[in-house]
């Protein structure tokens, strides 16, 4: 994967006033889903006081990467011919952990493209990567975990929702499940996940990705050393966003970590509607 084609949409213009670009979200959407739909999904994401992303980060310029299309192996095996939109391939959604070194070579190629649209990204914020959010629902949320897990530079903040860590049951250590994809250009230690903070979000009845895969993923992370991780667990709203207690929580989230950092260090106020 050489390059990712992406929708982008820049910061807030309003009648009155263009918002600055001051920071950056990357948001990874889940399998067999497209770029148009998912944003059609995420329009209707609204926090309590009917926020939106675009409308509660107004100084972000938002990047929505499109996963190719693969062809699903198991289908494969059975002699069928099937392609879907995913960022890695997956023999068993029963059980993710069945032929799991499947899930490798898509992996260590979403995750390369990834960290290119990163780089990329902080490079127009002045080599800010801590202005970067990365963001991830299902498979997009598991493949932006081994981002994280290959990350040069802590970035401002990494949001997963409904997702899990594969080669989590298998890979003890970080340097171990850094082994699985071999990227050239990580470096050693565990500095990206002490700094990054991290909101997860999952749904007690999520039917796909079961609880039990979102809290191992919190597990994992801490046990590799993240130190700024905050866990948000919802009764029910199955595998999708909680609404509208999902985006409270990442509103709040975002200012504690993210856009309260910027205005401790400039001194001026990021204009976000909290209301």
């Amino acid at each position: 994967m050489s390059q990712i084609p992406t929708t982008v949409f820049p910061p807030l213009q309003t009648a009155n006033h263009q918002h600055p670009h001051t920071h950056t979200l990357i948001f990874l959407h889940g399998r067999g889903d497209k770029v148009p739909s998912f944003l059609a999904a995420l329009s209707a994401w609204e926090s309590s006081t009917a926020l939106t992303l675009r409308t509660a980060f107004p100084t972000f310029r938002l990047v929505f990467p499109q996963a190719p299309l693969r062809t699903v192996a198991a289908a494969a095996a059975k002699g069928e011919r099937l392609e879907w939109n995913q960022w890695f391939d997956v023999w068993n959604t029963n059980d993710f952990s069945d032929n799991e070194e499947l899930q490798a070579e898509g992996l260590q190629e979403s995750v390369s493209g990834i960290r290119e649209l990163i780089r990329q990204e902080a490079e127009r914020l002045g080599g800010r990567f801590d202005r970067i959010v990365i963001a991830g629902i299902s498979m997009g949320g598991a493949t932006s975990v081994h981002t994280l897990f290959n990350l040069e530079k802590p970035i401002g903040a990494f949001l997963g929702f409904c997702c899990r860590c594969p080669f989590a049951g298998s890979r003890r250590t970080l340097e171990e499940m850094r082994g699985v994809l071999g990227l050239a250009g990580t470096p050693q230690g565990n500095e990206v996940l002490r700094k990054t903070p991290i909101l997860l979000e999952h749904c007690v009845d999520d039917p796909l990705v079961r609880i039990e895969s979102g809290r191992n993923l919190r597990e994992v992370l801490v046990s590799f050393g993240a130190e700024k991780l905050e866990w948000k667990e919802y009764e029910t709203g199955g595998h999708w966003f909680k609404k509208p207690d999902g985006m409270d929580d990442v509103i709040a989230f975002m200012q504690k970590h993210v856009l309260g950092a910027v205005n401790s260090e400039s001194g001026e106020d990021i204009e976000m509607d909290i209301s």
